[in-house]
């Protein structure tokens, strides 16, 4: 609940002009896709829908008094980011 302070007390260590720039970047190839890590993000998108399907069942069985929505849409759309990062990575 409280921020460490702590750190803001002490003085910064003193930076020397050779390190304060960058001498060298390295380039690596990209990643190929992985076979392994799409089956998962199909699995996890195959649960979404299972879930997706018995929100809507249990809420109107019960008859609850909330939108499905309101709990339905957060997970898509975060399942959505996901797979957006995922195929956009390279």
């Amino acid at each position: 609940m409280f921020a460490n302070l702590l750190p803001f007390l002490r003085k910064p260590p003193q930076v020397s002009p050779e390190t304060a720039f960058v001498r060298e970047v390295n380039i690596h190839q990209p990643v190929g896709r992985s076979r392994r890590s799409e089956f998962w993000i199909i699995v996890g998108w195959v649960l979404i829908g299972f879930k997706t399907w018995g929100t809507f069942w249990l809420v109107e069985r019960y008859e609850m008094p909330f939108n499905p929505w309101w709990i339905v849409l957060p997970t898509i759309f975060a399942a959505g980011v996901c797979t957006w990062i995922y195929w956009r990575r390279n």
